[in-house]
This record gives C-alpha cells, structure tokens and sequence, in this order.
C-alpha cells in the first residue's frame, strides 16, 4: 500500500480502542477467562517507544488505521524464549496489499533496534506469510486446543 505509516500506537492513543477491538475479537478465545478491559490494560501498559513491549499501528494515506502489531516479552505461557512478534492483524479490507509485511518489518527493525537479535512468533493461520519474509519454522504445537506454528528469525 502506497503511503502506508507505520507509527507506535503511543503516538495515536485515541486508536487504542480499535486496536484492543480487533485484537480481543481475533484471539479471545486464545484466554477465555481474560475480559476486554483487561486487554485494554494490557495494550495501555504497553504504549512505549524504546523498548518492549510495543504496539505498532498502520495507517493508510486517509490516516485510517489498517493494521496492527506487537513486540512482547512473553507471548507462549511456559516458554522462556524473548521477545515475540505478537498480535499482527489487518482486517479483511485492507488485506493483500502489503500491510501485515510492513507491520512486521517495523516490528523486526524496532526489536533490533532495542537490542535484540533474535525474535519468535506463533502463527495458527500465516506461516507462509512469515516464511516469505524470512522466518524460519521451529516446531509446531498444540497451544490452548489451537495447532500453532512457532517461528524464528535472527536479527
């Protein structure tokens, strides 16, 4: 997507509800004893610039947001491996042109930039958009009753 900006979500603090909106809807189910405010909490807590955990935004030329995603410590309850490209998502409008693999190059550049080399994700549903930016596959899972693909990329 042309003119695509990629920002904090620090920057745009009123986008805070959608971001939370698209998120609790999309991985809910992932926790089902987790509530929307907590998730609001949990974003609200995480609007830094300089270290993660961070939230990044995508806004389209029309300063409409488009996408979204996270760099969080821990995103695999019981796996010590840190930190983790979290909470990509881009409603179905706005798929297919380019935003996802902004986000997470944003989210790459951001986290090494912070002085991590290595970076992990789990994905249930994209693994191939993930391999055609690089990542490598690590294991597959069964994580909360979902398969998951758990996945890598040095920095």
């Amino acid at each position: 997507m042309s003119s695509l900006k990629i920002i904090p979500l620090a920057e745009r603090p009123d986008l805070v509800g959608r971001v939370v909106a698209w998120g609790y809807a999309e991985w809910g189910h992932l926790d089902p004893t987790s509530t929307l405010p907590e998730r609001e909490r949990r974003v609200r807590a995480s609007l830094h610039v300089d270290c993660v955990p961070c939230v990044f935004i995508a806004l389209d030329p029309a300063d409409s947001l488009v996408g979204t995603a996270s760099l969080v410590l821990d995103d695999l309850e019981g796996d010590p491996r840190n930190p983790w490209l979290a909470s990509v998502f881009v409603p179905v409008e706005a798929r297919r042109r380019g935003v996802a693999s902004a986000l997470v190059r944003a989210c790459e550049a951001a986290a090494r930039q912070f002085g991590h080399r290595r970076l992990y994700l789990f994905t249930a549903s994209a693994p191939a958009l993930y391999a055609r930016l690089g990542w490598r596959r690590l294991e597959r899972l069964v994580y909360r009753g979902e398969h998951i693909q758990v996945m890598d990329k040095a920095l």
